[in-house]
């Protein structure tokens, strides 16, 4: 075999691997921590022949297909935690002690290079293979879709490397191994996947990654609606022919809800305000959270007459809620501003009119929802309780 095969496998694998876990330290959801063991144990299971001169053949052999099945068993959880499906965990052990006794009994017991060979490639395609079939679904994203097919690909080449043994390894005796075509096919076969494999996993895991930055960006944490920069993005400046109406919403004495309950109570009410406006509002439109105890819904290409109808249904809904779940006693209320948004205008200039409209009603004793919509101006108020 070609030395610098050889030398080119374990640490293309290595490098991989290293970034795999680079990727988990900066955020990357948990199967970049398993593709990243399975590359590192990987290159190790490829360099442990180069160790021949310091440790005796069988050890060599035993110790490569050992990490060769952790490998492809940290493979195997990669691809449960990426794609979904049944955890059978003692079923995935089980199949990792088989791919670590196997080889062994053909290196000490049979004392057969091929016997070691075989048993290697088939457990390994075995567990890579269980895993794949019991995952969840086909995916939606061309990434996932060609990972999926290269991982069966994985699983073929070792089935096929297996099937080629006594074509390839004949007689030869483990100390061989370098001299037999079998070693050729799988270090070539082995660089070419793993290449693709590793690119198409880790651009899955670098795209995962972007889109949770972009997503923790925009949305709220806490009641994980949009953020104001979200809002922004997904409301933009309305386009020609597009009208719309902004209601601003601003939870009315929250700070004696945290001053009389505590924070953690505080924070149940803006959680359930969200999840009630949510309700309310349904698919006609977006809520977002923009700050504090401030909300805003916007209601793209909606008529006058539905933004107030929707700002009556958001006080009434409110005033009507059980808020005991949450910690705090009595009835909550909000103030809310109205407006219309002009054909291609700004976000933030109806923002900023809603957003005076809140304050109105918050001087006119809270409660209350003024508007400047263009019908008959509303302004009901309610004797607080």
């Amino acid at each position: 075999m070609d030395p610098g095969l050889g030398f080119a496998v374990p640490v293309v694998m290595a490098a991989f691997g290293v970034l795999f876990l680079a990727a988990r330290k900066l955020g990357a959801a948990r199967e970049s921590l398993f593709w990243g063991l399975g590359f590192l144990l990987s290159a190790a299971a490829f360099g442990f022949p180069a160790t021949d001169v310091l440790i005796p053949t069988q050890i060599i052999a035993f110790m490569a297909d050992a990490f060769f099945a952790l490998a492809f068993f940290s493979y195997a959880c990669a691809v449960v935690f990426r794609f979904g499906g049944p955890r059978l965990f003692r079923a995935r052990i089980a199949l990792l002690g088989v791919g670590i006794v196997a080889p062994a009994y053909g290196i000490f017991v049979a004392e057969s290079l091929p016997a070691e060979t075989l048993a290697s490639d088939l457990t390994c395609a075995l567990q890579l293979g269980f895993a794949l079939v019991t995952a969840r679904c086909w995916p939606a994203r061309r990434i996932d879709r060609g990972l999926l097919v290269v991982l069966w690909v994985v699983v073929i080449q070792n089935v096929l490397l297996a099937a080629s043994v006594q074509l390839t390894v004949g007689d030869a005796r483990p100390e061989a191994f370098f001299t037999t075509d079998y070693s050729e096919l799988m270090f070539g076969g082995a660089l070419l996947t793993s290449l693709v494999f590793a690119i198409l996993a880790l651009s899955g895991t670098v795209s995962d990654l972007v889109d949770g930055y972009r997503r923790d960006a925009l949305v709220d944490p806490l009641t994980g609606l949009l953020n104001r920069r979200g809002l922004a993005a997904i409301a933009g400046r309305a386009t020609a022919g597009q009208a719309g109406g902004v209601i601003c919403c601003d939870l009315d004495r929250f700070k004696q809800v945290n001053d009389t309950w505590g924070h953690e109570a505080g924070d149940r009410l803006l959680v359930a305000f969200a999840d009630l406006a949510q309700d309310v509002v349904g698919s006609s439109g977006v809520v977002s959270r923009t700050g504090g105890e401030e909300f805003v819904v916007h209601l793209a290409d909606m008529p006058a007459r539905h933004v107030r109808a929707t700002a009556e249904s958001l006080r009434a809904a409110m005033r009507r809620f059980d808020w005991s779940p949450t910690g705090i006693a009595g009835h909550q209320t909000a103030s809310f501003g109205a407006t219309m948004r002009a054909e291609a205008e700004p976000l933030e200039d109806a923002l900023r009119r809603a957003d005076r409209l809140v304050y109105e009603a918050k001087r006119n004793g809270r409660d209350r929802i003024e508007d400047d919509l263009p019908s008959q101006r509303l302004s009901l108020a309610v004797v607080n309780r």
